[in-house]
């Protein structure tokens, strides 16, 4: 029985020195965590813990070397966000010392790796991972150099127990200085959307505060506006680089703009997380931050690019001097709904067509310019006319050159081609000019009229018409002259009803001439049988389909258009002989007159004529006396005639130029 007492008393007391050799196990929230380190035999201190700790659920490191164990904390507290993280110095002698006394402050930059090694390493590390962080975190938190020594001896210990643990502090201890933050994220556009492709490539870096891409990343990507992305998530490769593809939509009136934004998340945090104990010789612990994100965003527009077409026309082919000069200026492919401006340049005047061909719009007169303005349709077209500031100052082919002004998004066309027959006007300065002719002023003379169309540059209208220019006209006579001297006896008669001696009708001025030669002679040729006044009119018409004809008209009776035709004077009595005899008194005889010898009568052309004067019965005051009565004589052909012998020289009259609409003047 003693003997049994005995060896239970030895058991027991065995048991007790066993116990007291194997560490006091720590409390849950602040023990070491089991497989996250090695138990080493340290100098100085004997076997102990090397690797990490858990508190309040999470993987924690400690942070002070000379103050006592987590497992001795009655209780933690997490310092505030940003609070600096001291340093601690000094060798404990014969108590612990407290945490984070008598050093400086952990830098920046040392936070963000201790961060960063902390979130790496995860909640579960291995053995020698844990090793591995326990040691990064003390080099980083030692206040001094015995520190550094005391630290130095304790990792030679747990190498040379554990030597894998060397190789894994080296990684750990180079990527953080490689890979810790704060982060950002560079884009950069490999290939930006264009009107010719609208889709694009943006390569993305997670970039570390030392610039290195980070790798293994996950990046989600999300697109607005008119863009669009190709996937959502993606992650960074082993250069921490990814490529995102997107696309722009095509752009319409307005420019089409999207924004790509990118997104990393679960990076580590800036600065760890410090849990304080109760009492404070009791190590503070270290433990990963929240993880953080950072964004990037790039943006592309594709701005739309309108090349409008302009052509032009002019508004009236033909037209007369002194008219407004209008352009019509037609827009499309212009960019919906905006407004536009420009200036149209009427450059002239040119004798003929060739003439205009030959020139440039560098060296072409100008005669001014007119703007004009609109507003493009829905479909990008619109069509507008200059104003009527300019006018064709004389005779002459004008042609207009446009110049649309820039605006944003619109690329105004190149000049065009010179010159644009469409944009070509040949503007008229019409007039007359006549002749009344007689080939002498005796009854029996011959007159005719004679017709010349000046102001005309050319027949050919740019349209690609061509004039019609016609005439027609009478000779008026005759009516009794009134008293006074020969020069006036036939002004101001009243020629309304005056008998029509001759007449042409739709004579064609442009029948084979060209515009310099629109003249004809020999019209409303007759030989006269009564004496009195006679005078000449006509009508022009220029006639186009672009337009309503342009009517001169030719009055009669101008003094200077009027010829008064006397009839013959009696021969003179021979005078008597002093010897002769005289003998009975003979009745003198009347000398004959000499009458034309009448030509074939012309030919009419078979056109509208004037509404034919009525011809009533010569005045009483215009009744011929017995001597001077002769039968009616055929109607000369519209040629020259040579006047018959010892009459009076050929009577010629200029009529001087008409302008449409109003009366001859006297040249």
């Amino acid at each position: 029985m003693r003997r049994l007492l005995a060896l239970t008393l030895a058991l027991a007391g065995l048991i007790v020195v066993l116990a007291g050799a194997v560490p006091a196990r720590a409390r849950p929230q602040d023990g070491p965590l089991e497989q996250a380190g090695h138990l080493v035999v340290m100098p100085g201190t004997g076997r102990d813990w090397y690797g990490a700790y858990h508190v309040g659920g999470r993987t924690a490191y400690c942070a002070d070397l000379m103050s006592a164990p987590p497992r001795r904390a009655t209780a933690w507290r997490e310092a505030p966000s940003g609070a600096p993280l001291i340093r601690q110095s000094g060798l404990a002698r014969q108590s612990a010392l407290p945490h984070g006394r008598g050093g400086a402050p952990v830098p920046e930059r040392g936070m963000a790796e201790l961060a960063w090694a902390l979130t790496v390493t995860g909640e579960s590390p291995g053995a020698d991972t844990g090793v591995a962080v326990e040691h990064f975190v003390r080099l980083r938190t030692v206040g001094d150099e015995p520190q550094r020594r005391r630290e130095a001896a304790r990792w030679a210990a747990v190498v040379a127990a554990h030597p894998a643990a060397r190789r894994a502090f080296a990684t750990l201890d180079a990527d953080a200085r490689r890979f810790a933050g704060p982060y950002r994220i560079d884009l950069a556009w490999l290939r930006r959307p264009t009107l010719e492709d609208p889709s694009g490539e943006v390569e993305v870096t997670v970039r570390s505060a030392a610039g290195h891409g980070v790798p293994e990343v996950t990046v989600d990507v999300q697109a607005d506006g008119s863009m669009s992305v190709r996937g959502r998530r993606s992650t960074t490769g082993a250069d921490g680089t990814l490529r995102v593809q997107v696309r722009l939509a095509a752009p319409g009136a307005s420019p089409a703009s999207g924004t790509l934004t990118v997104t990393a998340a679960g990076l580590p945090g800036a600065r760890p997380r410090v849990f304080v104990p109760t009492p404070a010789t009791v190590q503070r612990l270290l433990a990963a931050p929240a993880p953080v994100s950072v964004s990037a965003t790039v943006s592309a527009t594709l701005e739309p690019r309108f090349s409008p077409t302009v052509t032009t026309r002019t508004r009236d082919p033909l037209a007369l001097a002194g008219e407004p000069a209008v352009d019509i200026i037609t827009v499309t492919g212009g960019r919906p709904g905006a407004e536009f401006t420009g200036t149209s340049t009427l450059h002239g005047p040119f004798a003929t067509l060739d003439a205009l061909s030959a020139a440039s719009a560098e060296d072409a007169p100008v005669v001014g310019r007119a703007a004009f303005r609109g507003r493009y349709d829905a479909h990008g077209s619109a069509e507008v006319s200059t104003d009527d500031g300019l006018t064709y100052p004389g005779p002459g082919y004008y042609t207009w050159v446009e110049t649309l002004e820039e605006a944003r998004f619109v690329a105004p066309p190149p000049p065009p081609e010179w010159p644009q027959l469409a944009e070509t006007s040949l503007a008229l300065a019409p007039s007359v000019s006549t002749h009344l002719s007689a080939t002498n002023t005796d009854v029996g003379a011959v007159l005719s009229d004679s017709l010349r169309v000046t102001g005309v540059p050319g027949l050919e209208v740019p349209d690609g018409g061509r004039l019609s220019i016609s005439a027609q006209g009478r000779l008026l006579g005759p009516l009794a002259p009134r008293g006074g001297s020969v020069e006036s006896k036939c002004d101001g008669l009243d020629w309304s009803r005056a008998p029509v001696a001759a007449r042409y009708a739709d004579l064609d001025l442009t029948g084979g001439r060209a515009a310099d030669a629109l003249a004809a002679e020999g019209l409303a040729a007759a030989a006269t049988t009564l004496p009195g006044c006679y005078t000449a009119d006509a009508v022009v018409s220029i006639s186009h389909g672009s337009r309503p004809p342009v009517i001169l008209t030719h009055e009669p009776g101008h003094p200077s258009q009027t010829v008064l035709v006397h009839a013959p004077e009696p021969s003179p009595e021979p005078s008597p002989s002093p010897e002769a005899t005289p003998s009975p008194e003979a009745t003198p005889s009347p000398s004959p007159t000499t009458e034309p010898t009448p030509p074939a009568e012309p030919t009419p052309s078979p056109v509208p004529t004037l509404e034919p004067t009525p011809e009533p019965t010569p005045s009483a005051e215009a009744t011929p006396t017995p001597e001077s009565a002769q039968s009616p004589a055929p109607t000369p052909t519209p040629t020259a005639v040579s006047p018959a012998p010892n009459s009076r020289p050929t009577a010629s009259v200029r009529i001087s130029q008409t302008t449409p609409g109003l009366p001859s003047t006297g040249a």
